[in-house]
């Protein structure tokens, strides 16, 4: 009986050992796993990150292109406003006197916002705002 129960004994301590150690292997196993699976989050995240970065660097050049296309393109209305870029001294028009114009009124002037376009504005110096359109 004796020797029984020392067989018995002896199976479940070498049953539990070889369960101990393919636990700690499988843990082992499941650590490399969780750290691959967080390397690839990681990375995943770096990729996002650089690509929306890329995206809205892409977004302002393509706004920044649009809005220089419209100011050199843009054609204003009577009662609108141009920009205070345009009222500055290089887009005056000056010989007003060769196009038959008359002499604009007090705090008024002539411009020529785009040199390639026969559109001349007389505008009120202090806001821009276009009162006549002369020319094409």
């Amino acid at each position: 009986m004796k020797r029984l129960l020392l067989a018995a004994a002896l199976a479940t301590v070498a049953v539990s050992a070889a369960g101990t150690a393919e636990a700690r292997d499988n843990h082992r196993h499941d650590r490399h796993d969780h750290k691959a699976e967080r390397d690839y989050w990681k990375d995943r995240q770096k990729a996002e990150r650089r690509a929306r970065k890329d995206y809205e660097k892409a977004e302002r050049d393509y706004r920044k292109a649009v809005r220089e296309d419209e100011k050199a393109y843009r054609r204003w209305a009577r009662g609108q406003h141009l920009p205070v870029e345009y009222r500055q001294p290089r887009y005056y028009v000056h010989d007003y006197r060769s196009h038959g114009w008359d002499a604009p009124p007090a705090g008024y002037t002539y411009v020529r916002p785009d040199p390639q376009d026969d559109t001349y504005y007389l505008i009120e110096l202090a806001s821009g705002l276009v009162s006549r359109i002369l020319g094409d």
